[in-house]
């Protein structure tokens, strides 16, 4: 399948992609092995600081240890998740500070022993972010009010990053607050099939089947999908 994007909007198409890949494959229906892998080999369940600005909130640092009274070595270097079976803030092995501290040497695999982190924070309280949007055709700047599931941990409020991400594509949940596109068809709102065909020019429908197709195939086959960068028009007459 041919996708023709104009010159320099790949990214507008890609943005659209896990819009559809985001709803589709974590959120209307999670699959198993997605959701087990970015559990174990991402930071998206990692915690992250949300802060006061103009009536809403902007994501700030990721909560640490040390945010939660440890003062051990490298404890502001180490990223902290909620374990899924008990509800707690965890430490787990891997984080920055490990890699670079004495005291965690031994400790840089992503073993999680008996640890499920938990993805998402979503069933109990929200909070609207502020987000930033660059795809005015003047070139300007823009903001996106999108809510997350939060909680307060340590006495400060915190989402996950799965979280953010996900009001970032603009992937909507029951009871979050904020501006969601109304659907695929949604033009007006970031990153929706629609919004992304103004930019590349590539229809809307074919964007949509293409990222099914690529989540599917990573379902069926354990993750056995790959973007291939090849060579250019600048080196081959035909590109690849």
């Amino acid at each position: 399948t041919w996708l023709p994007a104009q010159p320099g909007t790949d990214g507008a198409m890609a943005m659209a992609m896990g819009h559809v890949m985001l709803k589709e494959f974590f959120v209307d229906r999670r699959v198993p092995f997605f959701v087990d892998y970015v559990q174990r080999y991402t930071d998206l369940p990692f915690l992250v600081t949300l802060q006061e600005r103009d009536g809403a909130h902007v994501p700030g640092k990721f909560l640490t240890a040390a945010d939660l009274g440890e003062d051990g070595e490298g404890a502001e270097w180490r990223t902290v998740l909620v374990d899924g079976r008990t509800g707690e803030p965890v430490v787990p092995n891997g984080s920055l500070g490990f890699r670079h501290t004495p005291s965690g040497a031994g400790r840089w695999n992503l073993d999680l022993g008996d640890v499920t982190p938990q993805l998402t924070l979503h069933g109990g309280d929200a909070a609207e972010v502020l987000l930033p949007r660059f795809d005015a055709l003047d070139g300007t700047g823009g903001v996106l009010r999108r809510g997350v599931p939060v909680r307060r941990v340590a006495g400060k409020l915190v989402t996950t990053v799965f979280d953010l991400m996900l009001a970032q594509y603009g992937v909507h949940r029951d009871g979050l607050p904020g501006t969601w596109p109304a659907g695929y068809d949604d033009a007006t709102e970031p990153y929706t099939p629609a919004w992304q065909e103004a930019i590349t020019s590539v229809p809307a429908e074919q964007v949509t089947r293409v990222a099914r197709e690529m989540a599917r195939n990573s379902e069926e086959s354990d993750g056995k999908t790959m973007i291939i960068m090849g060579a250019g028009i600048c080196q081959w007459f035909h590109g690849d």
